[in-house]
This record gives structure tokens, sequence and C-alpha cells, in this order.
């Protein structure tokens, strides 16, 4: 555990002859106690003369990321004025942070503490690494600036590794900041999570613009904060902004998340449409991860970053965390995507070589329940025709990449029969719909024997407010593919409850992202039993 740095003289206000009102404000901040209240006043060291802070430096929150038995990240962005290129800081200038982790919420009983350096080459943001925990509990943790003091984030880290505790985690994806509001995250918060699995398109690039259904967009945004994004200042803003949404904020200091990222945490479609624009690349990678509670190996080497890895939950789960969208070839030249020719290409690939290798070379080689593989897009086959139309493919999917699919499928399948993958289930985002679909075998042969489920994240606002007849013509897919269950266009997220017995899904679903109060419900609830590929109900 890291030690505090040695302190200078403060400029803060005794708290001795501070007025009732202040007092008060002090101790909340504090937790209340006298040692936080030693954790409010106490100085900081400076890094460099210059390196003053006169307002409220974490108005963009705090996270946590990635827990391990022993430890979990916790993050934060010094940013006083979140919304201005340089934050309000100097670009001179780096910043002493203290930390301190503690089991419970008035930090009374802190175990773990340190100091950190937020500088200006990582835009103020703190990632640190936090070891010595013990697993399967709540930690509380808080940062201090100077006379500023973050708020109090909760955390928990992963249980032991042989322990074979209950799992409640959500996962979501597609959060489109001019497409509505993002209160979904709100009832995220208040569900008791153990960890929350965010599958890509945390930001869109596109403009910050009055949409004529969505949110309400502040006249008053700076410039820099408004257009397409292409430079790494403009990509830190959209951050920023996405950040200062209330939900989205208490979400994250609610619970520890899991993160990787789809296509427009950079541009639309980037491996097919902008391949080779790797400065823009590597300023949204950057940007990326400087605004995420992600550890230093998934920090960005230029266009190029790690990001799959791997989740341990004891022996109840593994979470296979992949990167379908940075080492994928382009999508077929033909869209939708006809059942031959550069669909079938064995060469085409969407993990990546390299990826593709660690995922089996690791895949079942750990006794647990449950093997869930957390990634970007649909991976069940999916004929996307109209009623009685040839079957094509959406290029996007593991549709457009047929052999990388089977391969996959194969993986599950040699496994699932080796008896050392017990239940398969795949997590995706990116197509703005509830899918929940079965998994079969074989990728041409859609009633080919069961290995698993397959389930994709409603969109948090991209699909923006529920559309009836939309969502009817929809059910086409549902006529066209004997394996899919369920297909629905609201927005939301999914809650999975983990047990040995089985796991249930519940659907929360929202019907306008165009106003903040629009309450959230189940749409549908899925389960699937222990040894049982497939669904084997549902409850709508």
């Amino acid at each position: 555990m890291t030690r505090l740095s040695g302190s200078s003289k403060s400029s803060l206000p005794s708290f001795r002859t501070a007025d009732p009102v202040t007092r008060r404000r002090f101790l909340a901040a504090a937790g209340g106690s006298a040692a936080g209240l030693a954790f409010a006043l106490r100085p900081t060291a400076r890094a460099h003369a210059d390196g003053r802070i006169r307002a409220d430096p974490f108005t963009i929150g705090v996270a946590s990321g990635d827990p391990r038995p022993d430890g979990v990240l916790i993050w934060t962005r010094l940013a006083p004025q979140p919304l201005a290129v340089d934050a309000g800081l100097s670009p001179k200038s780096s910043y002493q942070v203290r930390w301190e982790v503690a089991t419970d919420e008035r930090f009374r009983t802190v175990v773990a503490r340190g100091s950190a350096t937020a500088s200006p080459e990582e835009s103020y943001s703190l990632h640190v690494d936090v070891t010595g925990l013990r697993p399967g509990r709540d930690y509380w943790y808080r940062f201090r600036c100077r006379n500023h003091l973050s708020p109090v984030g909760r955390t928990r880290t992963a249980p032991a590794p042989d322990s074979a505790p209950a799992l409640r985690f959500a996962f979501a994806s597609c959060m489109n900041y001019r497409a509505g509001y993002f209160h979904t995250m709100r009832d995220a918060a208040e569900q008791d999570l153990d960890v929350m699995f965010f599958l890509g398109d945390y930001l869109y690039e596109y403009p910050i613009e009055q949409l004529p259904v969505g949110r309400r967009i502040a006249a008053d945004l700076p410039a820099e904060v408004v257009p397409m994004l292409a430079t790494l200042d403009q990509y830190r803003l959209r951050y920023a902004l996405y950040k200062l949404d209330p939900d989205l904020q208490n979400a994250h200091r609610m619970m520890p998340w899991v993160l990787t990222w789809d296509d427009h945490e950079f541009v639309n479609d980037y491996e097919t449409d902008a391949r080779d624009d790797l400065d823009r690349r590597a300023a949204a990678y950057r940007a990326y991860w400087e605004n995420m509670p992600l550890r230093r190996p998934q920090r960005p080497r230029g266009s190029d970053a790690r990001l799959y890895r791997r989740i341990d939950w004891g022996r109840t789960a593994q979470f296979d965390v992949l990167d379908t969208r940075q080492y994928r070839d382009p999508e077929t030249a033909v869209s939708p995507a006809p059942d031959e020719g550069e669909r079938r290409d064995p060469d085409r690939t969407v993990l990546g070589a390299e990826q593709e290798r660690w995922l089996a070379d690791s895949f079942g080689r750990r006794p647990v329940r449950w093997n869930f593989v957390a990634q970007q897009i649909l991976m069940a086959r999916l004929n996307t025709a109209a009623d009685d139309q040839p079957t094509v493919f959406s290029p996007g999917t593991w549709d457009g990449y047929q052999a990388s699919q089977q391969r996959m499928f194969d993986l599950v399948s040699t496994n699932l029969r080796r008896q050392q993958v017990r239940n398969f289930c795949s997590l995706g985002g990116d197509v703005h719909c509830s899918y929940v679909s079965d998994l079969m075998a074989d990728t041409l042969d859609p009633e080919s024997e069961l290995i698993g489920v397959d389930i994709t994240s409603p969109s948090i606002s991209s699909a923006q407010d529920f559309d009836p007849v939309a969502n009817e013509k929809r059910q086409v897919r549902r006529r066209m593919n004997a394996s899919l269950r369920w297909a629905d266009l609201h927005c939301g997220y999914d809650i999975c409850d983990v047990t040995a017995e089985r796991i249930r899904f519940d659907i929360r679903v929202v019907d306008k992202v165009s106003r903040d109060d629009s309450p959230v419900s189940t749409g549908a609830s899925f389960t699937v039993e222990d040894g049982v590929p497939g669904y084997v109900d549902d409850h709508r």
C-alpha cells in the first residue's frame, strides 16, 4: 500500500473558527469522522509551484473498474472547468492527489491510502490500482486534491477463486447524448449490482445538435464541445460532457464497471471506412483510456490498445471480454451480405489471429459454472431477410464473418463435449435492439444442436423513443429465425442474476428517452438452467 506523500502549508480556513454551516459541510464530505476530517483538511504537496486549483476539480465524478479478488482500479480526472479545452488547469502543472479506501462509507476504517500525480500528459486522469483488499466485499473510496474532496465511490472486489457466490450484474451499450437521456443508468444505480459490463459505444462522435426527438441540448455549450470529433481535445471534451450527466456519473460511483469499446468511440464502422486514419484513431483511443477506469496494460500505444482480457468471479463465472472491432477485417462489400462468397471467406476474421489464439488457449481451462463472453456485437445467426426472401445477413455482426463465427462456435462445442465448459452465454450490444437467441452449433444449419445462448442489450438512448410500429415490423426477424426468442426496440439495459442452478435475464426498458422521468420497467425475462443449452422459459 502506498504511503501518503509529504505535506505542505495549507491556505484552508480553520475548522475550529468556521461557522456551523461550514463545519457541517466539511464533516459530511469527510464522512463524519475525525479521521475523515483529517483527510479532508490535510494539505497535499504541490508538484509545481503554479499548480493551483481554486474550483472543485471533481466535477466529472469518480469510478472503479475491473475488480479482482484482492483489489480494484479506482479512477478520477481533475476538471474544474470540464468543458474547457484545458479543463481549467495549467498545462505546465501536475497535481498531487490523495486517495483512501475504507470498509465503511464514513471512512472510520481506512484499509488503503496513498497519493498519485495527475499530469497534463494524461489529461489529469488518475488510474490507481488498489491491492491488498479482501475478496468479495464492498469498499468505499475517495480522492482529495488540496482543499477539495471528491464524491465517495462504492466498489466491490471479486470473490475468492475457490468460492461460488451468487452474482448480480448488468450489461449495457450505446449511449448517444443527443438522442436521449441516460436515466436508465439511474435505475441501474439503484439495483445493488455487483458489476456493470459496458459493451461499447459509450459515446458517439457525431455533432451535438438538437434532434426533433431527443435530449434537450443546452444553447450555451462551448463551441469546442459541439462538432464531429476528430482531435484529441475534442474527444476529451465529449467525455467530459457525457460524464457531467448526473445519472451516468452516479452509476459509475455506485459499482465497478468492466468496459470495452465498439466503433463510435472513434468513428462509425472504422474498420471499413476509416481504417487508415491512424492519427485520429490514436487520439480517440487515448481519450478513451484517460476517461475510463482501466489499468495500465490497457493504455494505448498510439493507434493500438489491448482491451481484451478476462474477469473471474470465483467458481461462479468467467467473463472473456473481447474486442470485436479493432482487429476485424472490413465488412463485406455487399450489404446485406448474401450467404455466399465474401461472407464465407475462411481468411476473414472478427477477432484477429492473436486474440483468437488467446481465447482458444484459455477458454475452458478453469472450471466455472458459467462461461460468458462479453463483446460488442450480435453473435447468433440471424437471417435479416423479409418474409419469403432469400437469406441475407448483416455484414457488421458475426454473421458477416461466417468462418470466424464458426470457429467461435466450434471452440464452444469442443469444450462442452470435453466437459471443460458447462454453460455458455454471449453478451452483446451495438444493434440498438434487444435480441434474445439460442446459439446453434453449425452457422450454416439453423436446426443444428444447441450450444448456448446469445443476448444483446437494448441501447441506453441510441434507439430513441419507442416506436410500436417499427417494433411490430421488427418481428419479421422472429418469423424468419426459429432460434430468435425476442426482438424489441425499447431503450434500456439488462440485469442478469446468476446462481449455481440458473441465470435469469431481466430486460429493463423505458418508453421515452426524450424525457428523463419516463419510468423504467421489466419488459421481459428469460431463464437458462445449468446444463441445459438454450433458454428454458420466458416471462413477458
